[in-house]
């Protein structure tokens, strides 16, 4: 059996209050079903009985089947009641039937033929779904509003089981970032976004969000992790956003929340860290208000709803201690929402919606090593084909629902996003435009490792188009009841972007006697435009057979990569080596998947209170970034000299080059031949699309009305990762082995618990130069594994509370055998070590833009407790948030570049391992407990103002998030880092939120 480790008083604490529950969920939709059957008194099945939906939009109608069966889809979520009737049965109602996110409510309704008058009936549907296998959390408005968060989307993942977050966003400290996150053994970049049914899938950075969200314009979200409908495609989160719409009454909001910096707890420095820090993440002022208004154009044929918010999100983060110095991350996101529904007759339904999101940030990415002048500046912004003009990314679709009789649904969809930002160095000088920023001084690293004066300015446009036609056809064959679900869909996807850095050139000081390495680059030093087009098509059936439902399908996956033609500039100060180049169109890239999938569902006893559940399913991975892009001859074009700063500037002028030294290292560019583009990436001719296989068991029991609990086994195998392994010779497949390696003299360290560790490693053998060309390939002999088991419980929001709360074991192995190893050196990669097989899988948030660059997600327990409770008489609602999970890994490495190198060139780099066991050491445990009081006031014709207090890290925790892990030495600085093992990041300090809504 699987050991686990132990669990702490925090955990413990909320395994006592979370018990559990399976819940299931689909991907990539909207809405929701109500099935149902009408039944005689005696039992028996009553066709031709006339059924009346009401609720949501306008009324619909359908008449039950020779089963007495009868369905209404594709419902938006909210709250519906029913009517049946039949002559001489008289008639019965239902109220009080929610419809959530891709659930579906089954209700049975008895006409009795001696009853003549109306029988009414106010009870919800049962919790429990008999057609669904999968995993996740759909969460109502009503949660979002009264259970305290941060009021962004990641805060609500962090809900879900087997989803961990790479930080801890204390009263929305962290709501202008976005979040790295793994779900299941799935990285983020397997994940989807959809909105209002549309895919809205960053592709250049390949399974993030192109844009920010109205937290209130929400109706309801749904996260899911697995499962066997066929329109999930990947392994990955699969994100769900209904907006709300319009109804036949006038409905309405307006917000205002407001954190202040006077109404935190006093943000400390732990001793250790004071002499390196002189402030920590803490809220400045962060205010979010906004309003939304719904109603009817034209009553039961036409309504609108629409919103429009102002987010600013202002920041003090963790700094060097460098006197007066402070550094502020200032964000404002802004957003406005139209939706448009029309029911121009009862068959047919039709909405258009639009969306448009906008980011302003300033400060981002400041830290110890990143003071306020290397900061980046942000805007969302996309550039006008036609005018070349900047514009702010939008969301925009149409959509069309028509009945074919009663039995067949068919769905038309299409839509566009244009999306894209910039990022601009700051350059001392508040710059917001990539102009600015290339006007700037000379960005230059001095020798701790410490940014100055400028960064790189980026620029990236991300347009798609996306069309999909999704049915379902019902029919009956003996006593089964069948729903075939089809479907098809199509997007193109495309990046274009851009990187530049002032004089086309950063310069590294080695020391303070002007010693030191100058990167100069092409102009600018990226260019690469690349597109992906997706197709897919799927085909499922559910059956019914009595306590039995079976659900198979298989799914179809189609996915092209390209490159496109482009060019770069001459570098200034050398043009020779760095000559102007253009080069064509590269293709060939394509991915086909077929998956299958297949759950079974089955209720004990007639009132089918306990359900049983198991499936197969596959999913294949999406395709995007680094995948496709690095095939461009624009990627990255740079050659690094050394060179002496004769005149002090720190910026590297021809005659301070060390030519005579040659080009130490480069990028992009062959030094012998500068004139012609390079490829020095190529797609491998059989290189696959990453795969996962996944089981999942559970069961799931009604324990009293409105309240179930669950537990939810996952195991999952994941193979065919891409990694991009080195060729001796361009296109001859000789790629590099340990056989082209040898040990070099160890290195001998002091880790920061005092034990002294000697280090192996290895270096290229001599006659054995650095690699220079590349292929693009699934990794041989490797693959990862991850198996949990996930306790739930969730009661439904009846007798004024409710209540959500899991708890998650899980463990995430990866698997390699000789034929994954190129460098046998122990070093930190991707997915942890490089070379140790069996060994835990951790993942790096990164140190590109917005992530956390010292984050090594893995923990092997984590849960959430969410509940809300409505005070009777003072009308006063109470809500918590408490969550908690193992402490994330500390990867102490050992860094060695250049002359340490066996004197290979610094693009050898090694993060050489300290310790065999990757988990060794860890941050302590995090807590977070949050809390909300709201009071509801009552005033003029139905109005009601809800005045509310909420306070965040209500324990006032300062859990150590993030050291500096990156080196524990350095051979080129002589001795170990002054910043090895420092501080970098802390839990924000408790803080309150006052807040004020008035909904009519």
């Amino acid at each position: 059996m699987k050991q686990f480790p132990s669990l702490g008083k925090s955990a413990a604490l909320a395994a006592l209050l979370c018990t559990l529950i399976v819940v299931s969920a689909q991907a990539q939709f909207q809405s929701g079903n109500i099935y149902g059957k009408v039944l005689g008194k005696d039992g028996g099945v009553l066709p031709g009985v006339t059924v009346t939906l009401t609720g949501i939009g306008a009324p619909q109608t359908a008449v039950t089947d020779s089963q007495g069966g009868f369905r209404f889809i594709n419902l938006s979520p909210g709250n519906y009641a029913l009517k049946a009737e039949l002559s001489g049965y008289g008639s019965a109602v239902r109220n009080g039937i929610g419809v959530r996110i891709a659930q579906n409510s089954d209700v049975t309704m008895t006409l009795s033929p001696s009853v003549t008058e109306s029988i009414t009936v106010s009870a919800e549907a049962p919790l429990l779904d008999t057609r669904k296998t999968g995993t996740g959390i759909n969460v109502t408005k009503v949660e979002l509003q009264n259970v305290p968060s941060g009021r962004d989307p990641w805060v609500i993942m962090q809900q879900t089981p087997g989803v961990l977050i790479d930080r801890i966003n204390v009263g929305g400290s962290e709501s202008g970032q976005q979040s790295g996150y793994v779900s299941k053994g799935a990285t983020s970049d397997q994940s989807s976004w959809n909105v209002d049914g549309v895919s809205i899938t960053d592709v250049g950075a390949l399974g993030s969000t192109p844009t920010y969200y109205d937290f209130d314009s929400f109706e309801e979200m749904q996260i899911t992790t697995g499962g066997s409908d066929p329109r999930i495609k990947t392994p990955g989160v699969q994100m769900n956003f209904v907006t709300k719409r319009g109804t036949n009454d006038w409905k309405g909001s307006a917000r205002w929340f407001q954190t202040n910096s006077g109404w935190q707890a006093k943000p400390t420095i732990p001793a250790e860290a004071t002499s390196y820090l002189s402030a920590v993440n803490q809220i400045n002022r962060i205010e979010d208000r906004g309003f939304e208004l719904g109603g009817p154009i034209l009553k039961d044929r036409l309504w609108f709803w629409g919103s429009l918010s102002r987010n600013n999100i202002n920041l003090l983060t963790a700094t060097k201690n460098i006197s007066g110095q402070r550094a502020f991350d200032k964000t404002l996101l802004a957003n406005e929402n139209i939706k448009i529904n029309a029911q121009p007759f009862s068959s047919n339904s039709f909405v258009l919606t639009d969306m448009y999101g906008d980011k302003v940030k300033i400060g981002r990415n400041v830290s110890p090593t990143r003071p306020p002048e290397t900061a980046y500046n942000q805007a969302d912004v996309y550039r006008n084909k036609e005018t070349g003009s900047l514009a702010n990314p939008t969301v925009w679709k149409a959509e069309d629902t028509q009945i074919f009789g009663s039995s067949l649904y068919l769905t038309g969809m299409y839509s566009e996003v244009q999306g894209g930002f910039h990022l601009v160095g700051d350059a001392g000088a508040g710059c917001t435009t990539a102009a600015c920023t290339l006007a700037g001084p000379v960005a230059t690293l001095d020798p701790a490792g410490v940014w100055h004066r400028n960064f790189v300015a980026y620029e990236s446009v991300r347009p798609s188009s996306q069309a999909r036609i999704d049915g379902s056809k019902f029919f009956d064959i003996g006593t089964s009841n069948n729903e075939l679900k089809f479907g098809f869909g199509y997007r193109n996807a495309g990046v274009n972007s851009e990187s530049a850095w002032a004089g086309n050139q950063y310069t590294v000081m080695y020391d303070d006697q002007g010693n030191g390495g100058v990167q100069l680059m092409r102009s600018p030093i990226t260019n690469f435009h690349y597109g992906v087009k997706y197709q897919d098509a799927y085909i499922g059936d559910t059956v019914q057979l009595g306590n039995l439902t079976v659900q198979g399908s298989v799914r179809y996956d189609a996915q092209t990569g390209r490159a496109d033609a482009g060019s770069l500039g001459a570098n200034p100060i050398i043009p020779e080596l760095l000559p102007a180049v253009s080069w064509n169109a590269i293709s060939g890239l394509k991915w086909t998947n077929i998956s299958p999938r297949i759950g079974l569902t089955y209720a004990l006893g007639a009132a089918k209170r306990t359900l049983l559940r198991a499936s197969y399913n596959r999913y294949a991975g999406q395709l995007g970034g680094s995948d496709v892009y690095k095939v461009s001859p624009g990627y990255y074009n740079y050659e690094y000299f050394y060179f002496t700063d004769l005149n002090g500037d720190r910026v590297a002028q021809r005659n301070e080059i060390d030519f005579a030294s040659g080009i130490i290292s480069s990028g992009g560019i062959d030094p012998n031949n500068p004139t012609v583009p390079q490829q020095y990436y190529r797609w491998a001719k059989d290189f696959k699309a990453p795969t996962t296989d996944e089981f999942i068991v559970g069961f799931e029991t009604e324990l009293m009305t409105n309240f179930t609990v669950g537990v939810n086994g996952t195991y999952r195998t994941l193979k065919n990762f891409s990694w991009t392994i080195g060729e001796h010779h361009q296109g001859q497949g000789d790629v590099y082995s340990p056989a082209d390696y040898e040990a070099a003299t160890p290195k001998t360290t002091t880790l920061p618990n005092g034990q002294t560790v000697t280090i192996p490693y290895y270096v290229l053998k001599s006659g054995v130069s650095s690699p220079t060309f590349f292929i693009i390939e699934d990794r041989p002999d490797y693959h990862q594994t991850y198996d949990s088991i996930d306790l739930f419980a969730t009661r439904r929001l009846t007798d004024r509370w409710m209540m959500r709360g899991n708890f998650t074991f899980q463990d995430w192995k990866q698997h390699i055998g000789p034929g994954a190893i190129a460098d046998p050196s122990q070093s930190r990669g991707a997915y942890g070590c490089t070379t140790c097989d069996n060994s835990d899988v951790i993942i790096g948030s990164g140190t590109g833009s917005g992530a956390k660059g010292g984050i090594y997600i893995n923990s092997k327990w984590a849960y959430n407790l969410t509940g809300t409770y409505q005070i009777p008489v003072i009308e006063t609602n109470f809500g918590v948030n408490l969550a908690g999970r193992q402490g994330y890994p500390v990867p102490y490495v050992y860094r060695i570049t250049g002359s340490g190198n066996n004197g290979q060139s610094s693009s050898n780099t090694k993060y050489l391992l300290a310790t065999s066991d990757i988990t060794q050491f860890r941050n302590p445990a995090t807590t977070e407990l949050d809390l909300r009081l709201a009071k509801d006031i009552r005033v003029y014709r139905g109005g009601a103002l809800t005045l509310s207090i909420d306070m965040f890290n209500v324990l006032d925790n300062r859990t150590i998030l993030q050291r500096n892990v990156a080196r524990l030495n350095n051979n080129n600085a002589g001795g170990t880092f002054a910043s090895s093992n420092n501080i970098t990041e802390l839990q924000s300090p408790r803080v309150f939120r006052l807040g004020a809504r008035f909904t009519y």
